[in-house]
């Protein structure tokens, strides 16, 4: 009969995702000699060898392998599933969920979420990663997150996706001083007249340059960065507009610059912020907390009219 543990099999996984017997030490806070210790003990317990070894370049699956970690992934799956649902006869909802969200987005959104779940399941441990969409959509493939908050675009049909309450359609962001600033909304014709701050991220990249090409307009691109508070610092300056979907709940910069956030005219395709996880890949019961949660909450920001109006009597003040 075959033998091995749970702990073996969950060293075994966090190596595969981690691409490296190393980098899973230390995410696991296990030595190494421990990790591949284990390792080994499931090799010889399944009689083939797992893993490829590349010298100072981690590891890589066989195909053996390849299938056992799949197998094992749902194993996992299911003991946490097992422990949490014991434990909620009890309403003592316990666990780890594992969340990514797309970079421009997270500040925003996470931490209200984070924070208000804990208060409703302050024993679930909630473990946070922010980035672009490939690095979440290899994290979800991988197994490194057992939810992702990105947007939805070219997600594929492995992904099962639902739309948060959180805004979708593109705006202007212009320096408070700036003319087109002082009007209630502006088109893409006025905006493609002037030089163009990128948010140079993917997907953002390509999805805010659509915007224009669509229309037969092809504004500038007179600075670009990843940073969405690095891009709205640089509209603040003067150097630039940009065009943004994740609205802040202020219309200061980083540097103490005035920014106007202004709607735009033209029917653009929408970005709307989806949480997404894998088709084969049931939800653990806290993930399905989570996302009940999140299903409750409202993250829009106040109203562009509202926010316009607020923008303009400080222009005034300043006047």
């Amino acid at each position: 009969m075959t033998h091995f543990t749970l702990k073996q099999l969950k060293y075994f996984v966090t190596a595969v995702e981690m691409d490296s017997i190393a980098e899973a030490s230390r995410q696991l806070h296990i030595s190494q000699p421990s990790i591949s210790v284990a390792i080994k003990n499931l090799e010889e317990a399944f009689n083939q060898p797992l893993f490829v070894r590349h010298h100072a370049q981690g590891v890589s699956l066989t195909s053996g392998g390849g299938k056992v970690y799949e197998k094992a992934k749902e194993l996992l799956r299911l003991s946490e599933e097992l422990e949490q649902d014991s434990r909620a006869e009890s309403k003592n909802v316990s666990g780890t969920i594992a969340l990514g969200c797309f970079e421009s987005a997270a500040p925003l959104y996470m931490p209200r979420l984070v924070a208000g779940f804990k208060q409703l399941y302050p024993d679930v441990t909630i473990q946070l990663c922010d980035g672009e969409q490939h690095e979440l959509m290899h994290g979800l493939h991988r197994g490194r997150f057992d939810l992702a908050f990105l947007y939805d675009l070219e997600l594929g049909a492995t992904i099962h996706k639902e739309a948060l309450n959180a805004p979708h359609k593109p705006y202007a962001l212009l320096p408070a001083a700036h003319p087109l600033a002082q009007q209630k909304t502006v088109t893409l014709r006025e905006l493609s007249q002037e030089p163009m701050i990128l948010l140079d991220a993917v997907p953002s990249r390509t999805y805010f340059m659509d915007i224009f090409t669509e229309k037969g307009y092809a504004p500038v691109v007179a600075y670009s960065s990843p940073s969405i508070e690095m891009v709205r610092c640089m509209v603040g300056q003067g150097l630039g507009f940009s065009v943004l979907v994740t609205r802040p709940c202020t219309n200061m910069t980083y540097d103490g610059e005035l920014l106007a956030q202004l709607d735009i005219e033209d029917d653009m395709p929408a970005s709307t912020l989806v949480m997404a996880y894998l088709r084969n890949n049931q939800p653990t019961r806290a993930t399905r907390l989570f996302m009940d949660y999140c299903r409750t909450v409202e993250l829009a920001p106040p109203s562009s009219l509202k926010a316009h109006a607020s923008h303009q009597t400080t222009c005034k003040q300043l006047d």
